[in-house]
């Protein structure tokens, strides 16, 4: 894949970010990864970085079921961006959940405007394909 994206991952799985960090080196290029094992530290940092300037968009990988701030709470929290900041990014979550299994959370977090997909893990290279072609 030859498009750029900034990618953000948020797990609190050691395992699921380094396997996802390094799917994502081996099959995109990209301009930087981060991976952040607690929601709250990747909302300061896109808080810091909020100039509204991104050279390419960020797709935030995110998973719903983590301690302290869970993925429903990030997102509750990102939405009070401002929309210059906002459309810097695409929040795909990332997670075990399926519709099958908790369609009630599924239905809640797709209800967000800036929640671009659920992907289930482990991410391919066949979802992620498709999530670049959507993003």
């Amino acid at each position: 894949m030859n498009i750029d994206f900034s990618f953000i991952i948020i797990d609190d799985s050691e395992l699921d970010r380094f396997v996802t960090q390094k799917f994502l080196e081996l099959s995109t290029k990209y301009t930087a990864i981060k991976a952040f094992e607690n929601a709250e530290h990747a909302l300061e940092t896109i808080r810091e970085n909020a100039d509204g300037n991104s050279p390419v968009p960020t797709i935030i990988l995110l998973d719903l079921q983590m301690p302290f701030m869970n993925g429903f709470d990030f997102v509750e929290q990102f939405e009070k961006f401002p929309n210059e900041v906002k459309n810097n990014y695409r929040i795909v979550i990332l997670t075990i959940l399926t519709s099958a299994s908790n369609p009630a959370d599924i239905y809640k977090v797709l209800t967000y405007p800036t929640v671009s997909r659920i992907i289930e893990k482990p991410l391919t290279k066949e979802k992620l394909q498709s999530l670049l072609i959507q993003v």
